[in-house]
């Protein structure tokens, strides 16, 4: 029997897709620890080939970052638990959650350039 390469992107693809929208739904609305509620945005995801973890970047719009990501730890399990009960998958990720300090970097460019000017 023969496989079609072809469609194994599209699944990985789909998934990804599908998993970014769930962790966003639930790091959005559903968490309710009061260090997370608010205070974080998902602005992406990496989820590895054999789907067994996920890094999640996030930005943290409050100055006690620590806390913050604190609870986003405390509440992974809930996070995979929504995935799992969504998604009819083998094996539900691992999650990682990492500070996506990138629009904080982009800010700091502009300024510099800002000021060669």
């Amino acid at each position: 029997m023969k496989t079609n390469k072809k469609s194994k992107p599209y699944k990985f693809e789909r998934v990804s897709l599908e998993v970014e929208r769930l962790i966003k739904e639930v790091v959005g609305y559903e968490i309710q620890d009061e260090r997370v509620l608010g205070n974080v945005t998902v602005t992406g995801i990496t989820l590895s080939k054999d789907f067994s973890h996920c890094k999640v970047f996030v930005q943290i719009d409050n100055d006690n970052k620590k806390d913050v990501m604190d609870g986003l730890k405390n509440a992974k399990g809930f996070v995979r638990h929504v995935i799992a009960e969504q998604l009819d998958m083998r094996k539900t990720p691992d999650l990682s959650f990492y500070i996506d300090d990138s629009a904080d970097r982009a800010k700091r460019i502009v300024e510099l350039l800002n000021k060669i000017k």
